[in-house]
């Protein structure tokens, strides 16, 4: 799943962070190599990862990423998609119902 709004290019000696999100997310690299730096904890220090074209990582929420392409690379940030309680509602001309039916 790469097109051009989703594939993001850094340039070599180009470092990049990304903020922490309020989910998970994974960072999927899709030409090049990236050296990518994660956000630490208190239970848990920061740590430095080599990633090659084809190799993704987890980020866990909140977690912050650095990263840099050696020489250059492109990559792709997946979100996961969002869930939102929809049990007994559907959507009918734009407007969100509420579920069941009236009982007569």
């Amino acid at each position: 799943m790469s097109d051009a709004q989703s594939t993001w290019h850094l340039d070599g000696g180009r470092a990049l962070t990304l903020a922490g999100g309020a989910e998970a997310r994974r960072l999927a690299v899709a030409c090049g190599r990236v050296w990518l730096t994660l956000s630490g904890t208190t239970e848990q220090p920061a740590q430095d990862h080599w990633l090659e074209a084809g190799q993704t990582i987890a980020l866990a929420p909140g977690q912050t990423a650095v990263l840099e392409g050696w020489p250059a690379a492109d990559f792709e940030l997946l979100v996961p998609p969002t869930s939102t309680p929809t049990r007994g509602r559907f959507l009918l001309g734009g407007r969100l119902l509420g579920g069941g039916f009236a009982r007569r």
